[in-house]
């Protein structure tokens, strides 16, 4: 039988070796195009505040400026992602 430290000992050992998953995928993630509207000049504004999780985090979306292709909010173009998802 295992001492207790040889078996917490052998516990982290495993849990250092398991790989890590992010909680959500990034890249092509899925977007919700009811909660943005597509404006008449091609741009998106988005309809109430909303979270999506990107390379480098937490992207918190405000309703406010509108968002065009080739601006970059959290490492996403929102813009490019939604005339992919939603046109």
């Amino acid at each position: 039988m295992l001492s207790r430290s040889a078996f917490f000992s052998l516990v982290a050992g495993v849990l250092l070796a398991a790989p890590v998953q992010a909680q959500q995928p990034t890249g092509q993630m899925e977007m919700d195009c009811s909660r943005f509207t597509h404006n008449p000049d091609g741009s998106w504004s988005v309809k109430q505040p909303l979270e999506l999780f990107s390379d480098t985090g937490r992207v918190r979306i405000s309703p406010g400026p509108p968002f065009k292709r080739g601006m970059s909010l959290g490492g996403l173009d929102i813009a490019k992602m939604l005339d992919q998802q939603c046109r």
